[in-house]
C-alpha cells in the first residue's frame, strides 16, 4: 500500500512551509539583536545615542530592516525596555498580594519598588531617570491594564480600593492623580538615594523607616483631601483613620 499524507482535521491549520519558519526565526533573531543594541546604546550614550541608523549599524543591517520591524525610534526603545518593566511589574504584583487592607498593600508595593530600584540602580535610571521619546499605547510593547506588565495600573487599582475602603466613590481622574502622587513620592526617595545617598550633609534613616514616614505624610494628606470630596462624612473620616493603620 502507498502511504498517504493525512489531511488536517476540520479547524486544524496547515503546517507552515519550512522556508516561512526559517524566515520568521531570522526576523526574530534580528529583532532581538536590535533590542539588545538599543539597550547597549542607551547605557553608553543615553537615549540620544539611539537612532534607527545607529541600531542598524550596530547589528550590521540596513535602516530599512529596522523600519520593517519597528515604525519609529520611540517604539524601538519602548520594546527594548519591556523586559525591565515586566520584571518590575511582576515583582510589585507579588508584593501587593491579596491579604491586608489596600493601604497595607500600597505600603508593601512601595517598599518593593524602592528596594528594587536601589538594588538595580542602572536599570532604575534607564527606566525612570532617562527621558525617552513617547510612543502610543498600541506600540508600547506593554499591555495596557495588564497588572503583570503595567505597574501603574496596579497602583491605580490599589488607590481605588483605598477609596472604596473609606466608603468613597472617587472619580477616575482623582484616582490617577493620587496614584501619581504616591509614585512621585517614592520615586523621589529612590532617586535621591541613588544620587546623593553617601553625602555626609544628610543624616538618613534606614530605608524602611524613612519610607513609612513618607507614606504616613502622603496618606494623611490624601485622607485630608478626600474628606472634602462629595459623599465624605465623619463616618468616612473614621474609616480613613483606621484604614491608614
Amino acid at each position: 500500500m502507498t502511504a498517504r499524507t493525512p489531511k488536517p482535521q476540520d479547524g486544524a491549520s496547515e503546517p507552515r512551509p519550512r522556508s516561512t519558519q526559517l524566515r520568521d526565526r531570522e526576523l526574530q533573531r534580528r529583532r532581538s539583536a536590535m533590542l539588545s543594541a538599543v539597550r547597549t546604546l542607551i547605557r553608553k550614550g543615553g537615549v540620544q545615542a539611539v537612532t534607527m541608523r545607529s541600531v542598524a549599524d550596530a547589528i550590521g543591517a540596513s535602516t530599512t530592516m529596522v523600519y520593517s520591524l519597528f515604525p519609529d525610534k520611540a517604539t524601538l526603545i519602548s520594546h527594548a525596555l519591556k523586559r525591565d518593566f515586566t520584571e518590575l511589574s511582576r515583582l510589585l504584583l507579588e508584593a501587593a498580594g491579596d491579604s491586608g487592607s489596600a493601604t497595607e498593600r500600597v505600603r508593601r508595593v512601595a517598599l518593593a519598588y524602592a528596594k528594587h530600584g536601589l538594588t538595580h540602580p542602572l536599570q532604575y535610571r534607564l527606566l525612570f531617570m532617562e527621558q525617552r521619546p513617547l510612543t502610543t499605547i498600541e506600540n508600547a510593547g506593554i499591555e495596557y491594564g495588564n497588572l503583570s506588565e503595567d505597574a501603574y495600573a496596579l497602583l491605580c487599582g490599589l488607590v481605588q480600593a483605598m477609596a472604596s475602603e473609606r466608603g468613597l466613590d472617587v472619580p477616575m481622574q482623582e484616582i490617577q492623580t493620587v496614584a501619581q502622587i504616591i509614585w512621585e513620592g517614592v520615586h523621589g526617595l529612590v532617586a535621591l538615594r541613588l544620587t546623593i545617598d553617601q553625602d555626609p550633609w544628610f543624616q538618613r534613616l534606614p530605608l524602611d523607616e524613612h519610607l513609612n514616614i513618607l507614606l504616613d505624610v502622603l496618606l494623611t494628606g490624601i485622607d485630608a483631601r478626600w474628606a472634602h470630596l462629595p459623599g465624605a462624612s465623619k463616618n468616612t473620616a473614621k474609616k480613613a483613620s483606621s484604614a491608614r493603620k
